[in-house]
Parts: C-alpha cells; sequence; structure tokens
C-alpha cells in the first residue's frame, strides 16, 4: 500500500511542522493583538502627504508597529492614498509591514534564529525604504500617470484628525485586555487559511523533497548562483507573508541559503498578483512598473550582499 505510506509520510511531517511552531504563532498573534489595541492607528496613519525622507520613514517605520500580513497591508495602503498620503509613502508601508509583523519575525525566530531574522528584519525595512525613495523621486518629478493625489476620502481613517484625546480610553485595563485578545482571536480567523497554506507547502518540502536537493541547488556550494535560481521560484509561488515565511524558513532548514531566504520572502510577496493589480488600478500603470522593477532590483542586491556576510 504505497498510497499509504506517501499519505502518512505527508501528515507526520505536517504534524511535525505544526509541532514546532504553534507556540511562535500564539507569541505572534498575542503581540500583534496587544499593538492593535494599545497603539492608536490615527497616530501611526496621519503624517503620509509628502515624500520627504521623514515621511517615508515614518511609512517604514508604521509598518513595524501595525503587524500586518501581506494582504491586510494593501486595504490600509489604499485608504493611505485615499486620505491624502503620496503614493511612494502608501507602497512603502504596503512593502515594509508584512516582513515587521510579529507574527513573521516569531516564525523566522523558529527557523533563524536572532541573528539571521535581525538581518532579514533589517534588509526588508531597508529595502522598503529605498523603493519610496525611489518611487517618491518618480512622483515628484511628475512621471507617474494621473493626479498626484486620490480624491481625499473624508471616512478614512488616515483622513480623520488626530488628537491627543485618541490616546486616551474611558475602558479598564482589564476590559483593554480583553479586546487585545479578541483582536489577536480575530487576526488568527482572518490568517489561519494563509498560514495553513504555507504549512501545507513546506510539509511537501519537508516530507518529499530530499535535503541535499535543496541544498544542491539553493545551498552555498550550488552550481549557479541560488540567490538567481530562487528569484522564478519567489515570483511563482503565490502565498501571503506568513506563509512564505514559513515556505522560506523551510527551504532554510534543508540547506538553502539566507539570501535565498530573503529573495523568497521580499520578491514573493512584492510579485503578487493580488498586491500588483491593487496597485496598477489604485496608483496608476507606471507607478506599478515602476514598483515591480524597484523592489525587485534592491532585493537581489540585498540578497547578493547577505550572500557575502559571514553568517
Amino acid at each position: 500500500m504505497a498510497w499509504f505510506n506517501f499519505v502518512n509520510l505527508y501528515f507526520r511531517a505536517l504534524w511535525d511542522l505544526a509541532a514546532e511552531l504553534w507556540l511562535y504563532f500564539a507569541i505572534g498573534f498575542l503581540i500583534a493583538g496587544i499593538v492593535a489595541e494599545f497603539v492608536p492607528k490615527k497616530m501611526l496613519m496621519r503624517y503620509f502627504g509628502t515624500n520627504s525622507v521623514g515621511t517615508l520613514l515614518r511609512a517604514t517605520l508604521s509598518g513595524t508597529v501595525t503587524s500586518l500580513c501581506s494582504c491586510g497591508a494593501i486595504p490600509i495602503a489604499v485608504t493611505m492614498r485615499k486620505g491624502g498620503a503620496s503614493r511612494a509613502a502608501a507602497l512603502t508601508f504596503m512593502l515594509a509591514a508584512p516582513w515587521a509583523g510579529f507574527i513573521q519575525l516569531a516564525i523566522f525566530y523558529r527557523f533563524l534564529g536572532f541573528t539571521r531574522t535581525a538581518v532579514v528584519f533589517v534588509g526588508a525595512l531597508t529595502v522598503a525604504f529605498l523603493t519610496g525613495i525611489v518611487l517618491g523621486h518618480l512622483e515628484d518629478i511628475g512621471w507617474f500617470d494621473g493626479s498626484s493625489r486620490l480624491e481625499t476620502d473624508s471616512e478614512a481613517a488616515c483622513g480623520e484628525p488626530f488628537s491627543p484625546e485618541d490616546l486616551q480610553t474611558s475602558s479598564s485595563l482589564s476590559l483593554r485586555i480583553i479586546r487585545a485578545l479578541k483582536e489577536a482571536w480575530e487576526a488568527f480567523l482572518e490568517l489561519w487559511k494563509y498560514l495553513a497554506f504555507g504549512l501545507l507547502l513546506a510539509a511537501i518540502l519537508k516530507a518529499f523533497i530530499p535535503t541535499t536537493l535543496v541544498a544542491g541547488y539553493l545551498g552555498g556550494n550550488a552550481p549557479f548562483n541560488p540567490v538567481f535560481t530562487a528569484l522564478p521560484i519567489a515570483a511563482a509561488v503565490e502565498l501571503c507573508s506568513e506563509g512564505f515565511s514559513i515556505f522560506a524558513g523551510q527551504l532554510h532548514e534543508m540547506g538553502a541559503t539566507l539570501a535565498v531566504v530573503f529573495v523568497v520572502v521580499l520578491v514573493g510577496v512584492s510579485t503578487d498578483f493580488t498586491e500588483l493589480s491593487v496597485i496598477l488600478g489604485k496608483f496608476g500603470k507606471r507607478c506599478v512598473v515602476a514598483y515591480l522593477i524597484t523592489a525587485t532590483v534592491l532585493a537581489l542586491a540585498f540578497a547578493l550582499m547577505i550572500q557575502r556576510m559571514p553568517l
């Protein structure tokens, strides 16, 4: 009964992965829930109307604090745009948020350890920031098609005035903690299917793909540069950031280099069809081309730099 052994091998690999990762999932969702409850989003999303270095840096760091997946970052970026944010600021946020989230960092920590997770984290934010700098320059010189701003939506979260009172709450601490736990649960309900897909894909690697094969083509001694080998893989696989973090982490555990992990996670999300279609519709044709080329080239450049690091 070869088919039974096949199925048994797969589900054992899936169970092992789930058993290894559930605690990191829980920690990530818990921290994300605390941030969602205790950090006012209006405070994070107000100052994005120009393409200054400070604005783009705020957009990058807001991606860190909001702790969104790539799917959740898309509507927030569109809302920012409607509220008067520049194209560059909104897209910088969209690129930074998926790899600065607590859930993703917890998953990376499990697979990569602290130092390598820090390298991916800093590299991802740097690529997002530099992409914003390039897009901001193109926007300022009028290269993008269409208006430099969308019509302001007075109902958008980032278009509402922010006041110090937004930092205050009449709720007790215990009620806010309960709401934070509810936010964590709602984040799980929103993302579990993407995490599950990443686990299912990673289990295929773990169960059926020989470690020698991964190490042979995506490892440090590959006959071709593994960064460029990983590029079409990252572009072809359609996952959210959490799914990509599991997929890339499993590749690393099987012998892929950290540079390959970086390419898979950065290029994988920046070439996502859903994300690109939204940018095309809301930001313009030239903007989507500039975003795709800039983010991909910078991700490759940083991956080649990581490849030279003694990690």
